[in-house]
């Protein structure tokens, strides 16, 4: 962890389940909301892992100088997300994008750069579990809640090709420092595009890929699948993926991934920033990944 001595002025796009959780971590700074519609503010409530509950107000962003962006929003709404406040940016000291997938950093570095925006482009992980919990009729007294599931690990760093503004800046509260982000994301990546296709298609929590005699088998060749992608294209992984996804599928059992979540509620996937982000990675590889494009074809049909 690193260990923050002067408050810092953040920005958060996107306040859903992560970015409530943000918030939540950051509420001794300075923080604001970038919200769809300019001028409104955002409240939030948190619930915190011993069971309390945080009520936080964030004002809108007026242009203030900012040390961070956090964007959080789902990768696909990446771009229009921050396209949308361009005018504001000039004020940005450093972004940092803390989301599911790849594939959207390098397109937020190439808008930056085409626009002649120098603010530095960070890029994150987190294994921190959070979920919202919507209420049945919504009211201005009836907020989503957003209930902290579980404690875990963020990482950021540089991402690549971007300038770097000076010395190396201080992080916000609780996010550790990497010098390459790009092996953490690719690993989790793996995880991902084993873990979220399955249970979005099989309809089931982690664990089931495991317990049931039916998924495992197909748990087993998708992981076979991405790591023999990860071994040409040189993506060093610390074990097996097979292993480890099978690990990492226990060690969850009792969650439901992201991407069953957004199946369950009708919501658009961001499949396609992590099985679709391999898939044009094999195809420059000349490459097929049948198991993963089939997997990505029923999800996208559903």
């Amino acid at each position: 962890m690193n260990k923050t001595t002067a408050k810092q002025s953040i920005g958060l796009l996107g306040t859903g389940a992560i970015g409530s959780l943000m918030a939540m971590h950051w509420s001794q700074q300075t923080l604001y909301c970038l919200p769809r519609t300019r001028g409104a503010g955002a409240s939030l409530r948190v619930q915190d892992l011993n069971g309390n509950l945080h009520s936080l107000t964030l004002p809108c962003w007026q242009g203030e100088a900012l040390d961070w962006l956090v964007i959080t929003t789902k990768a696909a709404d990446t771009l229009p997300a921050l396209q949308s406040w361009a005018d504001y940016l000039p004020g940005v000291k450093r972004i940092l994008l803390l989301q599911n997938g790849m594939g959207q950093q390098q397109a937020c570095a190439d808008w930056l750069a085409a626009n002649g925006l120098s603010c530095e482009l960070w890029a994150a992980i987190s294994t921190e579990g959070a979920y919202r919990i919507l209420p049945d009729n919504q009211t201005d007294d009836d907020l989503p809640l957003t209930v902290y599931a579980g404690a875990g690990t963020t990482l950021a760093g540089r991402w690549p090709g971007r300038p770097a503004a000076g010395e190396e800046p201080e992080l916000p509260p609780g996010i550790e420092r990497q010098s390459d982000i790009l092996p953490p994301m690719r690993a989790k990546l793996a995880i991902n595009a084993v873990i979220n296709p399955l249970t979005a298609v099989l309809h089931c929590q982690n664990g089931e890929l495991v317990s049931n005699p039916l998924f495992l088998p197909q748990l087993q060749a998708l992981a076979l699948e991405i790591d023999g992608l990860y071994q040409q294209l040189g993506w060093a992984l610390s074990e097996p993926l097979p292993q480890k996804a099978l690990m990492v599928a226990q060690a969850t059992a009792a969650n439901y991934s992201s991407s069953y979540q957004d199946v369950a509620a009708g919501r658009p996937t961001e499949l396609d920033y992590i099985c679709g982000y391999l898939l044009d990675c094999a195809s420059r590889q000349q490459l097929e990944l049948p198991l993963t494009r089939q997997l990505l074809q029923t999800v996208n049909r559903s």
